[in-house]
C-alpha cells in the first residue's frame, strides 16, 4: 500500500460469483468454483476513484487449483450473464503445489515465504 496523507494505492481481491455443479478441468470431479476479481485502485479518504490491472481468477473447490480467465469473460460473469467456462478459456497458473500460490493475488511465490511479496497477505 502506498499512502500519503489521505490518499493511496492499494490492491483488492473480491469474490464475484460461486458456481456449483461443474466438472473441474484439472481433476475432472463434480464440484464448484469461485470467480475472484483482483485489481489495484487509487483512493482518497478510502473512497476508490479508479481501478487498473483488473484480473479474474477461478479457484476450484475440489482440488483448490487456480486458473486465470480472460477479462472479457470475467466481466460478463460479473454482469450476471451465465457463461459456461470451457477448458480452453482457463489458463492454468502452473502445476505447482498450492502452498506456492498466493490465494489473494494468484501469484506463484517461493515456498519458503510466509507472506506474499506482491500483495503482502499471509500464505498460510
Amino acid at each position: 500500500m502506498f499512502f500519503i496523507g489521505v490518499f493511496g494505492i492499494e490492491q483488492k481481491q473480491q469474490e464475484i460469483s460461486d458456481r456449483r455443479n461443474i466438472i473441474c478441468p484439472s481433476c475432472e470431479a463434480l464440484g464448484s468454483y469461485r470467480l475472484i476479481k483482483v485489481y489495484d485502485y487509487f483512493h482518497i479518504f478510502f473512497i476508490p476513484l479508479f481501478k487498473w490491472n483488473i484480473r479474474y481468477y477461478v479457484k476450484t473447490a475440489c482440488c483448490q487449483k487456480i486458473f486465470e480467465i480472460n477479462s472479457d469473460l470475467g466481466k460478463r460473469i460479473e454482469g450476471g450473464e451465465l457463461v459456461e467456462l470451457k477448458s480452453s478459456d482457463l489458463k492454468s497458473l502452473g502445476d505447482t503445489d498450492m502452498s506456492n500460490i498466493c490465494h489473494y493475488c494468484g501469484t506463484t511465490v517461493d515456498p519458503r515465504y510466509r507472506f506474499c511479496p506482491y500483495c503482502g497477505n499471509s500464505l498460510k
